[in-house]
C-alpha cells in the first residue's frame, strides 16, 4: 500500500499553509552559500522581480534573505530539506517536484545529482520532474542548488510530492507441539 512521504513545498508551515512574509522557512536551510547565509526566508511582500512566477496557492518564494529583488553574490546558493521514510519501502519511493528558480538549479539527493538540473533563468514557471531511485532507509536529504550571477536577484520555489509503500509489519511462525503433531502458527506483529 501506497503512503505519501512526508515532504514540504518552499514557504508553507506544518500544514501545508502559506508563511507570512518575511517568514523564517523551518522545512529548508541554507547549507551553502557566497556568504554568512544559513537561514530560508520568504518575500517580504514587495513586488516580484519582473517575469517571477506569482506566488501561491501552495507554495511560496524562498530565498537567502526575506528581500527578494535585492542582488546577492554571484555563487551557488543550496538550500536542503529532510525527510524520513522510516516505515516506507525506500526501493517503491518516488518524488514529483515543481521547480521555480532564478537560475538555474541542480537537484541533489543525499549527496548525488538526480539528473534534474532546471532551465536557466527558469523563473517565470515551473519546470516538473521525478525522481525514483537513490532514495535511503529512514532520514534523506534533498539539495536544491541555486546558481546566482549576481547581477540579479536569487531565489527558490518548489512544489513536492512523493509516494512510497508501506513496510508490511513482519510475520512471525510458532511451532506448537501437540502429542506428536506440530501445528503451525502464523501471527503478524
Amino acid at each position: 500500500m501506497a503512503a505519501s512521504i512526508p515532504v514540504f513545498n518552499t514557504g508553507v508551515n506544518n500544514s501545508g499553509g502559506l508563511l507570512p512574509n518575511s517568514a523564517v522557512d523551518s522545512h529548508y536551510s541554507v547549507i551553502a552559500a557566497p556568504g554568512p547565509y544559513t537561514t530560508a526566508f520568504t518575500g517580504n511582500g514587495v513586488v516580484l522581480p519582473t517575469g517571477w512566477l506569482a506566488e501561491g496557492p501552495a507554495s511560496r518564494w524562498i530565498g537567502v534573505t526575506s528581500f527578494m529583488g535585492e542582488w546577492r553574490p554571484t555563487g551557488t546558493y543550496t538550500f536542503r530539506t529532510t525527510f524520513d521514510l522510516t516505515g516506507l519501502d525506500a526501493s517503491s519511493a518516488s518524488l514529483s517536484l515543481s521547480i521555480a528558480s532564478d537560475n538555474n538549479c541542480d537537484v541533489f539527493l543525499n549527496g548525488v545529482h538526480t539528473g534534474v538540473s532546471t532551465p536557466f533563468a527558469g523563473f517565470s514557471s515551473f519546470s516538473s520532474y521525478s525522481v525514483n531511485s537513490g532514495f535511503l532507509p529512514g532520514i534523506n536529504t534533498l539539495d536544491f542548488s541555486v546558481f546566482e550571477l549576481g547581477s540579479t536577484p536569487s531565489g527558490l520555489r518548489v512544489d513536492l510530492t512523493g509516494t512510497a509503500n508501506v513496510v508490511p509489519e513482519p510475520t512471525s511462525v510458532a511451532l506448537i507441539g501437540l502429542g506428536g503433531m506440530m501445528l503451525f502458527a502464523l501471527r503478524r506483529k
